[in-house]
């Protein structure tokens, strides 16, 4: 007799397929009637803007150059959209040089600060009406709470933070993401439902200007933009205050793992003062509470991509690597040479970290704590 726990079932179809009898079926889920995916066209990028300077976020132009390869695998244009107070010539010559072919261009005073139901409101719109393939979002903490919102109103699927993204030969979206805690690499496609929605964290891929500027297409589509029906409203803001620099903008940082110690992340802090560098720590450190979250650099922190990264004491699990493998240079320090990290580094030191780490501060003109 078989008995199956659908509460648990998940529909992989592998128990279906593994019976030797054929006791086992599953239905299959059709497309949707009326949905016909050869109907929908373009790679879409969802921009997203720094508030206080008004210009599109790195992380967007990031997205845009992936969207530029995956459209000419697709034999597809690249979409840029964009909700703004006001654009100007500097974004628009960026896009050309990306690569873009269509902006849409949202413009209205009410975008400066980002509102949940405003932009799922309009982005949904927009989608409904232009019918794109691919939809990308930043895996920002704003994108991170639009995209779901857009997802369940077209109630299409959504893979988010993916380490990749490629095109098959059905001119599908390959999206490649790291799952049960970094063990396994899944594959993700989605056949018979458009658009094929994904989000992807800063500094997953490197921006590339094409070898030919591209003229843009630029649309400012009539738009209705009704601030007194919205739930939420942002009465005021005041930034949290932090000694960090940026760990995501930074382009020298020093990384700290559980083999530090905790006296030994004090006196990287104090190192990286005297560098001008920014420091990141695995997430054992933050478990331990040797240092905040918004520290923490890996498949459930953040992305980064400095010229140079030293991380001292760290291991080298996929779980942390994930996030600083676009990192251009990297130098480990060690004391346990069959360290993972090491396989990955382009310099290799051999040695205790804290020792080290107290040499630095003597080379650096300041005495630490070792």
């Amino acid at each position: 007799m078989v008995h199956i726990d659908h509460e648990k079932c998940v529909r992989c179809g592998s128990c279906a397929n593994a019976c030797p009898v054929g006791a086992i079926s599953m239905e299959q889920v059709q497309t949707p009637r009326g949905m016909d995916v050869s109907s929908y066209s373009g790679v879409w990028v969802i921009m997203e803007n720094d508030e206080n300077s008004e210009l599109p976020k790195r992380v967007s132009y990031e997205l845009l150059s992936k969207a530029r390869t995956l459209a000419d695998q697709m034999g597809e244009d690249v979409w840029a959209v964009d909700l703004c107070v006001g654009a100007d010539g500097q974004v628009f010559d960026m896009l050309e040089h990306i690569g873009v072919d269509h902006l849409l261009l949202l413009e209205h005073r009410a975008f400066k600060q980002y509102s949940t139901e405003l932009f799922a409101d309009k982005i949904t719109e927009l989608i409904e009406k232009y019918r794109p393939s691919i939809v990308l979002f930043p895996g920002t903490e704003n994108g991170r709470d639009l995209a779901p919102r857009i997802s369940a109103r077209l109630k299409v699927g959504l893979t988010a933070d993916c380490t990749g993204l490629e095109v098959n030969a059905a001119k599908e979206l390959v999206q490649i993401r790291p799952a049960y805690g970094g063990n396994i690499i899944a594959s993700i496609v989605t056949p018979n439902h458009r658009p094929q929605m994904a989000s992807v964290r800063p500094n997953v891929f490197r921006i590339v200007k094409c070898g030919e500027k591209k003229t843009l297409d630029i649309l400012r589509p009539e738009i209705e933009v009704d601030t007194t029906s919205l739930k939420i409203r942002r009465v005021g803001f005041t930034a949290k205050k932090t000694v960090y620099k940026d760990i995501e903008e930074a382009s020298f940082v020093l990384i700290g793992g559980y083999g530090v110690g905790k006296e030994g992340v004090k006196l990287m802090r104090e190192l990286a003062e005297k560098l001008g560098a920014a420091v990141g720590v695995t997430r054992k450190v933050v478990d331990e509470g040797w240092a905040p979250i918004e520290l923490q650099i890996g498949q459930t922190g953040k992305t980064i991509a400095p010229d140079i990264c030293i991380c001292f004491g760290v291991s080298g699990s996929l779980q942390h690597t994930i996030g600083i493998k676009q990192a251009k240079r990297i130098i480990a320090v060690n004391h346990d040479p069959t360290a993972q990290i090491f396989s990955m580094s382009d310099v290799a030191i051999l040695g205790d970290c804290r020792q080290i780490l107290g040499h630095l501060m003597k080379r650096t003109g300041a005495v630490g704590m070792f």
